[in-house]
């Protein structure tokens, strides 16, 4: 159920740098951790949603996040 919804947060984001456009927010960092929680607990999103992977590791590769 939850990667329906990762799935279709793939679509929405298409052509934006963050969740909700070109800023960092709230959303992005909530995802980040609920995300990368997944992956720690043996559930990683789907790789063939390729808009949340390249914002995936966008967001890995800031200072500060320390992934799993």
């Amino acid at each position: 159920v939850a990667q329906d919804g990762i799935q279709w947060l793939d679509a929405q984001i298409a052509g934006r740098s963050f969740v909700t456009g070109e800023r960092l927010t709230l959303a992005d960092l909530m995802l980040f951790a609920f995300l990368d929680f997944g992956a720690g607990v043996g559930q990683p999103f789907d790789p063939a949603f390729t808009n949340i992977t390249s914002w995936y590791e966008r967001m890995k590769s800031r200072p500060g996040i320390n992934p799993n």
